[in-house]
């Protein structure tokens, strides 16, 4: 047994619980203490080297604190369970090439982050390609609105976050905040660093597009 398997197995020893369900982590307290991060890389060691076990541990200790964040997005039972199953996949998927730079829960909180966004482009997001009327005005108005999404999908982190909620969703500066958990001001600031780069863009510019 490896040191990484070892651990996890001390952990599941230690937690001697199950992992709650997608649908009951919100009103469910926490299940694990909070790993120290020693604990934590170890079980993500294990868990890129294949042992599931590991994997299914560190899901036990976030699942709740990412159900949460889903909860603030959606109320449909569905959705909730799809974004749920969504995000551990990516998680999954992009488990190799976590750098150990920051806790694991600041990335995967990123991951669920950038899943929540695109369920909320998917089901509300006005696609430009998709609404083409036959009047220039529209076709120049469907172009405008192509070239922002392409250059907001080039942002990353808390700034795409910021300003899809902000300009796409009308969400306020406080409601952002509470998503990003982060103050109002880092919310602006944010946003300022946003737009500049999306003016910067060439598309953007060719169209004279204000923001």
């Amino acid at each position: 047994m490896t040191q990484a398997t070892g651990t996890a197995a001390k952990v599941a020893a230690a937690a001697n619980t199950g992992s709650a369900p997608a649908s009951e982590a919100a009103s469910m307290p926490d299940s694990l203490d909070e790993m120290s991060q020693e604990t934590e890389l170890a079980l993500v060691s294990a868990a890129r080297a294949g042992d599931h076990s590991a994997f299914t541990l560190l899901l036990k200790q976030h699942d709740r604190k990412v159900m949460r964040v889903i909860l603030r997005f959606t109320a449909n039972r569905y959705d909730r369970e799809d974004l749920y199953q969504n995000i551990f996949t990516a998680c999954y998927k992009a488990l190799p090439r976590f750098s150990g730079n920051c806790r694991f829960y600041t990335w995967l909180y990123r991951i669920a982050m950038n899943q929540c966004i695109s369920f909320m482009r998917r089901h509300r997001y006005f696609e430009p390609e998709q609404d083409i009327a036959v009047n220039d005005i529209s076709r120049e108005r469907c172009a405008k609105l192509k070239a922002i999404n392409e250059a907001q999908s080039r942002l990353e982190g808390p700034q795409q976050i910021s300003f899809h909620l902000f300009y796409i969703e009308g969400w306020s500066l406080e409601e952002i905040a509470n998503v990003v958990e982060c103050k109002v001001g880092s919310v602006k600031s944010h946003l300022h660093r946003a737009r500049k780069k999306i003016r910067a863009d060439h598309e953007v510019q060719k169209w004279n597009i204000e923001i």
